[in-house]
Order: structure tokens, then C-alpha cells, then sequence
């Protein structure tokens, strides 16, 4: 089939030159194989006041700064806003073309009532004719099971408080190297430069590897690429996840795809508990006691969860329908 329709997605989640966050994972995703009946272009806002910085097609920037008015010349069938902040560009384009939004949260402040055709969500507390709930996704092109030696624990994530790594890497040399040989690799990137300082302290490139060069902290070069990410999950005891909350897990999403045992310890708010509690190890509700307790535990008791059929669901391929005929429905 011919592409020939044009489509925009915007967003303050930046996937050039390489994807540091899921958000970015999914902007490229939905850049690349989300849309195939499409010409995908991509609009990089700002963070904080979304104004906007570049117009890319095809990872290619166009040009300088876009005005509204360039946008508009290229008759997009849709717009889709990954996250929303209103200020007049945004105001008009969602105003102008069809536009909708996805968000983590519905209904959310930031969303103005009646602007979109419809908007998508990872969970709602009130239901509403327009609104289709989505999780993130994955490429399954990329995120599949070809399990190799099981030669260490992965965790894969911005180096952040939030993300917690430093009670993970506290104590992981005694609970875990040491009982089992597994090595933790530590794979992301440096979003707290002090933070990262404290976690560094624990990197010896034997108990704990890091994929960040200490003497160059901010280097996107710290960052994987998807297949390099999906070949250190296939070979990967356990994939380790500290952060005490995250509004969907998508870095989880593609390990269980690989096969991998995923042991958690947060508030996985993005999923309904029942569905998601048989697929995983730990704690998905609230954070309970230290996860190097959790891990050890893992191993300890031989816990294996393969819960790569499961999250088929959240992949490219079973999600590209359904999101593809919720907006041409609204077209």
C-alpha cells in the first residue's frame, strides 16, 4: 500500500541522538512501525513550556525552529501529543488538525476538556466514549525470547533517586555477588550528576558494572540501543527494578518480553494489579523492604517467571490495530 497521508506527533520526549527514557522508546517506536499507512514527522517541544525546538522527518531535522503556519502546510490527517502543555502553538494545532493526546492519566489537569478528538491513557478513574486505554509498547521485532547463558542481574534506567539504584547497589556485593556470582550491570544513562557520585562509589566493574564512563557521566554514548538491551535481557538471571514507583515500566515490559524473570519492588500504577501480579516477583502495589532482599530471595528459591507470552500485549504488533482504528474512527 502506498503511503501517502501524513501524521505528526509531538512531544518534549527526545529520541535523537539516542532514546534515554521509555517515553523517548515510544516516540521513536510510534515514529518507525506504529503507523505504517503513514508519513511520520516529529515535532520536539521544549520541556517545561513546550514551545517548539525542531520539526524531524524520518530522524532528519527540517530546518529551524516551525511556526504553526509550517506545520499546517503540511495537511496532517492527525496530530498525536505524547504528554500536553497548552500555549498557542499547541492550542492551534490541536485546534486546527485532529488532534489527540496520549497521557499516563485520565482525565488530567493539563488537558483541556473538548480540545481532542480522543485521547489515550495507561489508566483512567472516570470512562469516557473517546478515551482508549493503551499501555506503552514495545517492538516485538526487537523484544523476543532467545535466551542465552544466565550470567548476570540487569537494571536498566535513568540514574536517578527515583529510580533508586543506590539501595540496589548498597548492598548487592555481600547479598548477591558474592552468594551467586551474577554480576549487576547498570545500563542508562546520568539524569543526577550527585546522585550518580553515589552510585559510582559501588561500581567496581566486577559485583557492579556500569555502562557510564565515569569521566564522562553525560556522554549519550552511556545509553543502549533497543537490540543491544534486548541481548543483555536474554541473557540476563533477573531483570531488577528499585524504583519505588513508575506510571507504566516499560524497561520491564521489554525484559519480561525477552523471557526474563522480573523482580519488582513499587507502585506499578500503569497496571491493574490482579493482571500484572502473576507475571512478576516482589512487590507491584507499594514498596515493602529492600529489594536486595527481594533478588536474593529470587535466586534463593530458584524463582523463574516467564512472562514473555503475557506481555505480548503491549506489543507493536497487537496494539498497532486497535490504536490505528480508534483514530481513523475519529478522523
Amino acid at each position: 500500500m502506498t503511503t501517502t497521508r501524513r501524521a505528526l506527533l509531538v512531544s518534549t520526549a527526545n529520541p535523537y541522538p539516542m532514546v534515554t527514557n521509555g517515553c523517548a522508546r515510544l516516540v521513536s517506536d510510534y515514529q518507525a512501525i506504529m503507523f505504517p499507512h503513514y508519513e511520520m514527522y516529529f515535532l520536539l517541544a521544549r520541556p517545561g513550556d513546550w514551545s517548539p525546538l525542531r520539526l524531524f522527518h524520518q530522524g532528519r531535522p527540517l530546518g529551524q525552529e516551525p511556526h504553526v503556519q509550517d506545520l499546517l502546510v503540511q495537511d496532517f490527517a492527525f496530530v498525536l501529543f505524547i504528554g500536553f502543555k497548552e500555549n498557542e502553538l499547541t492550542r492551534q494545532l490541536a485546534g486546527l488538525r485532529p488532534s489527540f493526546c496520549l497521557t499516563d492519566t485520565y482525565p488530567h489537569p493539563d488537558l483541556p476538556d473538548g480540545l481532542f478528538r480522543g485521547v489515550l491513557s495507561h489508566r483512567a478513574v472516570e470512562r469516557h466514549r473517546d478515551l482508549l486505554l493503551v499501555g506503552g509498547s514495545y517492538d516485538d521485532g526487537v523484544f523476543y525470547p532467545y535466551r542465552r547463558n544466565e550470567e548476570l542481574v540487569l537494571a536498566i534506567g535513568r540514574i536517578h533517586p527515583d529510580k533508586n539504584q543506590l539501595e540496589l547497589v548498597r548492598s548487592y556485593r555481600q547479598a548477591i555477588f558474592e552468594e551467586y556470582g551474577l554480576p549487576l550491570h547498570l545500563v542508562g544513562g546520568v539524569d543526577d550528576p550527585d546522585y550518580f557520585a553515589e552510585v559510582d562509589r559501588y561500581v567496581d566493574s566486577l559485583a557492579v558494572v556500569s555502562s557510564i564512563d565515569p569521566a564522562d557521566p553525560l556522554a549519550t554514548g552511556s545509553w543502549r540501543s533497543a537490540p543491544e538491551i534486548a541481548e543483555l535481557c536474554n541473557r540476563a538471571r533477573l531483570f531488577v527494578s528499585a524504583s519505588p514507583k513508575e506510571s507504566f515500566g516499560l524497561a520491564m515490559i521489554e525484559a519480561m518480553a525477552c523471557g526474563t524473570t522480573c523482580v519488582v519492588n513499587g507502585d506499578y500504577r500503569g497496571f491493574v494489579a490482579a493482571d500484572l501480579r502473576p507475571h512478576v516477583y516482589g512487590h507491584i502495589t507499594a514498596q515493602q523492604g529492600a529489594i536486595v532482599e527481594l533478588v536474593a530471595q529470587a535466586l534463593r528459591e530458584d524463582v523463574r517467571i516467564d512472562g514473555s507470552n503475557w506481555a505480548r500485549k503491549y506489543s507493536v504488533s497487537a496494539i498497532r490495530e486497535v490504536l490505528s482504528q480508534f483514530i481513523d474512527e475519529r478522523l
